[in-house]
């Protein structure tokens, strides 16, 4: 048909051509338009010797969800944090997976400097401020608990810093301590998120004094906090006794603040207010020690269950993930080397994990896919996509491709999955690879 129309529209326009040439360029752009419209026109797929070809030419799209064994290995994480300005204090205890406790220890820094010297300025007192946030809290708020509040005597130092985030090493500092202060905290709901207490008149006289000295040296406050970390080293806040105490309360974010009230000759009274610093150990200002203020060092203890004691370090069909035991867990995805073939495109693949559902662990919390090469280089790293009430979900599809180029073995990767930024979350999961229907690595591919 589009032959046809194109043969009599090319003899119309020669005609006119002799009878006119305007009438020829009329007909010359009206061919051109044809053509354009008969070039554009989409087609239906052509299916003339489909059936002739032979099943091993044809390219087939599979489904397959049986080839990789998923089990699991609860391991202890090293390097579980909390957030970059709130440090984490109390103890919690699971009826799962045991008990957890966090305490800090850290120098105290000078917020701002009085406008001049302390000469003729006495002492008046010295308090212990706690403010404890509202919104991270994890644990049973209707039951009160004790703090006690230790004035450290060893240095705290970047390489301290540096082994307990990176290493879990306890610091050394722990060890060379006296108690300064005892807190009572009542039931967490039932109580301003602030508490101040008054300290002892030895302590507030010998703090003064130090303080003193240092002020006198040098008002500029750099330099003051200097001499200070040096004279004061810092202090550890932590559960009453530094110890578990079955208390099966509240861990929660909180600030410590020290301030000490002095008094005028004149009668007016003034404040110095001490506080940790928000400075991260491994982004110093400086390369000068004395100068790097640093930020708190949070330390975390953990009792295990004897359910979790038994799957640390065991192949099992259960995993534990929870930030504030520093539990997390790791994957063995056995059969996956059996994906390495050059005529294979892999089209989709989703790595489900069915959950084991408690009521005191119903809030969503993402978890976090992290795979690893045996140098512990972090090659691939994936945040849950869906969560229903049952399972989450990971993409791996670009980690498969990756395998599939690749010349090492799936042995040489480790998968684990952490909660996200290896943070103290107090949300716990149990990976539940009992329901082995729901336990999959699902590959859609194209052969």
């Amino acid at each position: 048909m589009w032959t046809h129309i194109l043969t009599f529209t090319t003899v119309c326009c020669l005609t006119s051509k002799k009878n006119n040439d305007m009438k020829f360029q009329k007909c010359l752009v009206l061919f051109c338009l044809l053509t354009a419209l008969f070039v554009s026109c989409e087609k239906d797929n052509q299916t003339i010797g489909i059936d002739m070809l032979h099943d091993t030419d044809m390219l087939h799209t599979f489904v397959d969800s049986t080839s990789t064994t998923i089990s699991f290995t609860t391991i202890a994480d090293d390097s579980v944090r909390s957030t970059l300005i709130m440090y984490m204090l109390g103890e919690n205890n699971d009826d799962v997976i045991g008990k957890s406790r966090a305490g800090f220890v850290t120098r105290m820094y000078l917020r701002a400097m009085l406008e001049s010297s302390l000469d003729g300025y006495a002492l008046d007192s010295v308090c212990f401020r706690l403010s404890k946030s509202k919104n991270y809290v994890f644990g049973d708020t209707t039951k009160g608990q004790s703090f006690s509040v230790y004035e450290i005597e060893s240095d705290i130092t970047v390489d301290e810093c540096a082994a307990y985030n990176e290493k879990s090493t306890i610091p050394t500092c722990l060890s060379n301590k006296k108690e300064i202060l005892q807190i009572d905290y009542p039931a967490y709901n039932n109580v301003s998120s602030t508490y101040q207490k008054k300290m002892s008149d030895e302590f507030a006289a010998d703090l003064f004094g130090k303080v003193k000295l240092c002020y006198d040296a040098d008002s500029s406050i750099q330099y003051f906090d200097s001499l200070f970390i040096k004279t004061f080293k810092g202090i550890y806040v932590t559960t009453q006794g530094d110890k578990f105490n079955d208390a099966g309360s509240t861990i929660s974010h909180c600030v410590p603040e020290i301030t000490l009230y002095v008094k005028a000759s004149d009668g007016s009274t003034d404040s110095l207010v001490f506080a940790p610093s928000p400075q991260k150990y491994n982004e110093p200002l400086t390369t000068d020690p004395s100068q790097i203020y640093l930020q708190a060092i949070n330390v975390f203890y953990q009792d295990y269950s004897s359910e979790v004691s038994s799957a640390i370090g065991n192949k099992s069909n259960v995993g534990y993930v929870q930030g504030l035991h520093s539990l997390k867990a790791k994957l063995s995805l056995d059969g996956i080397d059996s994906w390495r073939d050059s005529l294979m495109v892999i089209n989709i693949a989703t790595l489900k994990l069915p959950l084991k559902t408690r009521d005191s662990w119903s809030n969503y919390l993402p978890l976090n896919l992290r795979i690893y090469d045996k140098e512990r280089n972090l090659l691939y790293s994936t945040m849950s996509s869906t969560k229903d009430s049952t399972d989450y979900t990971f993409n791996l599809h670009s980690f498969l491709l990756t395998l599939l180029n690749d010349t090492k073995k799936s042995d040489e990767y480790s998968y684990e999955i952490a909660v996200p930024e290896n943070n103290a979350y107090g949300n716990g999961f149990i990976l539940d690879g009992t329901q082995t229907d729901k336990l999959k690595l699902i590959i859609t591919y194209t052969k």
